[in-house]
C-alpha cells in the first residue's frame, strides 16, 4: 500500500450519499480518474448525479469496481456484503472517505466516537473551541462530509469529527491529534456479523494514532481501558462524573458528586464550572459528555475560560433529551436520539421527577433486560409502540412494570399525557430504532413534537 492515497490513480466510489458525492468530487478535483456508483436505480439518483463533478464517470445499479485501484465505500454499506469480498480477492483496498479528508486536511484534527453521545460532544467541542478563538469546523457523522470542507481551512485550524464504526472499520492510517471515546455499549447487530467488530472499528481511532498523540478516554469503563491499556506511547486524559472520577492519578476532567467540574491537567487542579444546573443540558450522561468535550478542548489548548463559556452558551440539540414542552404542569422531553438501550437509560437515570416513558420501535433485536428493570422500577407508566411493542410490554411486566400499548405516536402522547400528573415528566425515549414507522429518529422526534402541539389541554 501507498503512503498516502492520493498517490493512487484510479478510484471506485460506492454510495452517492453525502460522503459519496464529496469522496468523488474531491478525487475528480485532485486529477484522479473517478467511478461512482450506487446500487440504486437511475430515477432514484437524478439529483445525486446533478451534484457530481463533471470527469466523473457514473453507474446506478449496483456498485462496480472497474478497473479501481481503490474503492471508497459508502458507511451504509455492511462490511460483510459480497463486494467486499470481492475487492479483498482483487487485493483492491476498501477505504472510507474520512481517510481522503485527512489526506488533504493541513489543519489539525479532533476524532471522537463512541455509541452514544458523540453529536453532542462534537457540538459542545466546536463550541469550547470558537469560544477560545479558535477557527474550526464541525463535519463528518454528524452531517456534513468531510471531503466537502476540510480544504477550506488552514493549519491553524482545528477539524472537529464525529466518527462512527461505519466510518472507522475502513480506515487505515487515519491519525488525529486527539482521539476520544465517548463509551461502548451493545447496537448496530444489523450492521456487524459479529459485535465483536463494533467495538474494534471504534477502537482504531485511538491505535492509528501516531506516538505522542492524545486519547480522551471514559474514566469509568474498564473496558475499554483494558482493550486499550497497551497502547501507546500516547497522551492519556479520562474523563468522568461521580466518585470513580476522583480516584485516577492520570489527568483528568471530571463533575464531582456536588457537580461542579473539576480537573487534574497538565500539573494542575482546579475547578472549572461551579454548577452544572447553570448548563442548558438534562442528566448525568451529558456531565460524562461535558467532561469529555472539555478535555478534548483543553488537550488541543484551549482555556478553561472558554471552555466553560462555551458550555453555558450551549443549548440541547434537538431530539436529544431537549426539553420542548410543559403542559397543565407536565414537562416533556424529546430523546427519539435514544436509539438502543444504553442511551435511553443513559437519559432517563437523570430524570428525578415522576416519570412517564414512551418506548419502541424496530426491534434490533439488542438485550434489553437491564433497561426494563430499570425503567420497570423507575416509570409510574411505559406507553410502548412499533414493532417491538408486544416483547417490550412482556419484559416490563415481568418486572413488575405498567405497560400500555398504543397503535401510533399520537395516541402514546394522549395517553401519556392523561396519565401524567403536575410536576411529572414524559420523556419519548424509545430505546430503539425508528424504521419500523418513520424515516429517521428526526422526524420520530418531529411528530412527538407536532402530537403535543395537537394536545387537548385537561380540565
Amino acid at each position: 500500500m501507498s503512503e498516502r492515497w492520493l498517490d493512487r490513480e484510479r478510484f471506485s466510489v460506492w454510495g452517492l450519499g453525502r460522503s459519496g458525492l464529496a469522496a468523488a468530487n474531491l478525487l475528480a478535483r485532485h486529477g484522479k480518474k473517478v467511478h461512482a456508483s450506487d446500487i440504486r436505480d437511475a430515477a432514484e439518483l437524478n439529483q445525486a448525479e446533478k451534484k457530481l463533478h463533471r470527469d466523473v464517470e457514473f453507474t446506478a445499479g449496483a456498485n462496480v469496481i472497474g478497473d479501481a485501484q481503490v474503492v471508497v465505500t459508502s458507511p451504509g454499506l455492511r462490511p460483510g456484503l459480497k463486494v467486499f469480498k470481492e475487492a479483498r480477492r482483487r487485493e483492491i483496498d476498501v477505504i472510507s472517505e474520512v481517510e481522503l479528508a485527512r489526506e488533504v486536511s493541513p489543519s489539525r484534527w479532533v476524532g471522537i466516537t463512541g455509541t452514544d453521545g458523540k453529536t453532542t460532544t462534537t457540538s459542545l467541542v466546536g463550541a469550547m473551541l470558537e469560544a477560545s478563538g479558535y477557527e474550526c469546523t464541525v463535519a463528518g457523522n454528524i452531517g456534513t462530509a468531510l471531503c466537502d470542507v476540510v480544504e477550506d481551512f488552514g493549519s491553524e485550524a482545528v477539524v472537529v469529527a464525529e466518527l462512527s464504526a461505519n466510518q472507522l472499520w475502513s480506515c487505515h492510517h487515519l491519525d488525529v491529534d486527539v482521539a476520544a471515546i465517548t463509551n461502548i455499549a451493545e447496537d448496530h447487530l444489523d450492521y456487524f456479523d459479529d459485535f465483536s467488530e463494533y467495538p474494534e472499528a471504534k477502537y482504531r481511532l485511538i491505535r492509528l494514532q501516531a506516538p505522542g498523540a492524545c486519547a480522551v478516554l471514559p474514566a469509568g469503563d474498564p473496558v475499554i481501558l483494558e482493550a486499550l491499556k497497551d497502547e501507546g506511547p500516547r497522551q492519556w486524559t479520562l474523563f468522568g462524573a461521580g466518585e470513580e472520577s476522583s480516584e485516577s492519578t492520570t489527568p483528568i476532567v471530571y463533575f464531582d458528586e456536588r457537580g461542579r467540574g473539576r480537573y487534574r491537567f497538565d500539573g494542575e487542579q482546579g475547578t472549572w464550572l461551579d454548577d452544572f444546573s447553570q448548563v442548558a443540558l438534562l442528566g448525568r450522561h451529558n456531565q460524562l459528555n461535558a467532561a469529555c468535550a472539555a478535555a478534548i478542548a483543553r488537550s488541543i489548548g484551549a482555556d478553561w475560560e472558554g471552555i466553560r463559556e462555551g458550555l453555558l452558551g450551549f443549548s440541547a440539540l434537538p431530539h436529544r433529551m431537549e426539553p420542548v414542552a410543559l403542559i397543565d404542569g407536565i414537562r416533556y422531553v424529546d430523546d427519539s436520539k435514544a436509539t438502543n438501550a444504553h442511551a435511553s437509560l443513559a437519559g432517563l437515570e437523570g430524570i428525578d421527577d415522576e416519570l412517564i416513558v414512551i418506548a419502541g420501535g424496530r426491534d434490533k433485536g439488542l438485550d434489553l433486560e437491564k433497561w426494563g428493570a430499570t425503567v420497570a422500577e423507575k416509570a409510574r407508566l411505559v406507553v410502548v409502540i412499533g414493532e417491538i411493542s408486544d416483547r417490550m410490554a412482556a419484559l416490563l411486566q415481568r418486572h413488575g412494570g405498567t405497560v400500555a400499548t398504543a397503535a401510533t405516536l399520537e395516541e402514546a402522547v394522549d395517553r401519556a399525557h392523561h396519565t401524567a400528573r403536575p410536576g411529572s415528566t414524559v420523556v419519548l425515549s424509545p430505546a430503539c430504532s425508528s424504521y419500523d414507522m418513520f424515516s429517521s429518529y428526526k422526524e420520530r422526534g418531529r411528530r412527538f413534537q407536532t402530537a403535543l402541539k395537537n394536545l387537548t389541554p385537561k380540565g
